[in-house]
């Protein structure tokens, strides 16, 4: 049941932005938006390193191809969304102020509907756990812990002025 759900919420997401990007194609994908907040949080990553951020922040529940990943990151750095360099025999991305502009006009609407829903699912979910602790498995809790800690980080940002 826990993973159906956890398994579910990601395909919702995934619908969900898929729809969007269908009719904001010219704009941005769901995917763009990951990379770039990967190598917002991460710094200067290999395309290979930036492909298994994606497997673990999706909890291998997406895995797109590296062929797929590569291409996007191309067209990205074409578009002076990210920066590439050689670093060895490796291509090193990272993201350029443009990519950063461009991140937070386009992340912040999508993220901002979806909160709700996050909201609501979660607090559902938990209240059952009060219940029955089995529901929060292992990963979902080390999940919450992270969110906790980021949410806590910048819990400065978060006052109402």
């Amino acid at each position: 049941m826990r993973n159906i759900l956890l398994r579910n919420i990601f395909k919702y997401f995934a619908e969900v932005f898929k729809r969007e990007g269908e009719v904001l194609q010219s704009r941005c994908s769901f995917l763009e938006l990951l990379i770039l907040a990967i190598l917002i949080n991460e710094g200067e990553l290999h395309g290979y390193a930036i492909h298994k951020q994606i497997i673990e922040a999706t909890q291998m529940q997406w895995k797109p191809s590296i062929g797929t990943i590569y291409r996007l990151l191309n067209e990205m750095a074409e578009k002076g969304l990210i920066a590439r360099s050689a670093a060895g025999r490796r291509q090193v991305y990272a993201v350029t102020p443009q990519g950063t502009r461009y991140f937070a006009d386009n992340s912040i609407n999508p993220l901002t509907r979806r909160v709700g829903v996050i909201a609501t699912v979660l607090k559902a979910l938990l209240s059952l756990a009060e219940k029955n602790p089995e529901v929060l498995t292992p990963q979902l809790k080390e999940r919450l812990k992270a969110l906790r800690k980021i949410l806590k980080q910048y819990s400065e940002l978060l006052v109402d002025s």
